[in-house]
């Protein structure tokens, strides 16, 4: 007898964020109706990006005059669980525990307990989807910054504010976090990602003048 096949497993696109291109995590809706992650919508929102174009929609651009109040949207949310619930195997089976070098463990479970699918920069801890649910069904967490599972996130915590390390101070020659900025406001700083970029670029480029110099 054919196994019978959840009404939710053509849904997977329809509960896609369009920003992280992930399931949806404690989906909100804005005014132009589409929607998307809470902290997926508020990263996009902050920044640069804020100042020059204000508050769009990431999909179909629409402007909104001022910044759109974000709740959750509970029916979606329900349809999402629903929807992962049918698409993932129960708890106790192999595909849910540590099986990979590259796996994060959960921290909530217990040692080589389940697989951690995100980890929230606010808790400084990863979570595998039963513990993730606070996070996504919690108003209280809503503010709180989820991302890919960090396999090294004490080795990426700053020792003094014990938060993640995001930024490189070019004067110090050293990582920081966000609190660490207030002590380095006269120091040229940047993201983690785009010093990475930066050295990426500079590297290619002495590695070009090395080639000319070889050919001349």
């Amino acid at each position: 007898m054919a196994a019978s096949v959840s009404p939710l497993c053509g849904l997977e696109e329809d509960l896609t964020c369009s920003i992280c291109l992930g399931v949806f995590e404690f989906p909100v809706t804005v005014p132009c109706g589409h929607s998307f992650c809470l902290s997926c919508l508020q990263q996009f929102w902050c920044g640069d990006r804020q100042f020059l174009l204000g508050f769009t929609c990431p999909q179909c651009r629409t402007a909104f005059t001022t910044k759109p109040e974000l709740k959750k949207n509970n029916v979606l949310c329900t349809v999402v669980e629903e929807f992962l619930r049918s698409r993932n195997p129960p708890e106790c089976s192999p595909e849910k525990q540590l099986q990979q070098p590259g796996d994060v463990a959960c921290d909530s479970c217990p040692p080589r307990g389940n697989r951690a699918t995100r980890t929230c920069l606010t808790c400084m801890a990863s979570f595998c989807p039963n513990h993730l649910e606070p996070h996504q069904n919690s108003a209280a967490f809503q503010s709180h910054q989820l991302r890919e599972p960090l396999r090294d996130l004490q080795e990426r915590k700053c020792e003094e504010h014990s938060k993640i390390l995001e930024f490189f101070c070019e004067e110090h020659s050293k990582c920081i976090c966000s609190l660490c900025l207030l002590s380095h406001k006269l120091c040229r700083t940047a993201s983690m990602e785009d010093t990475k970029k930066d050295k990426e670029v500079k590297g290619r480029k002495q590695y070009l003048i090395e080639r000319l110099w070889k050919y001349n």
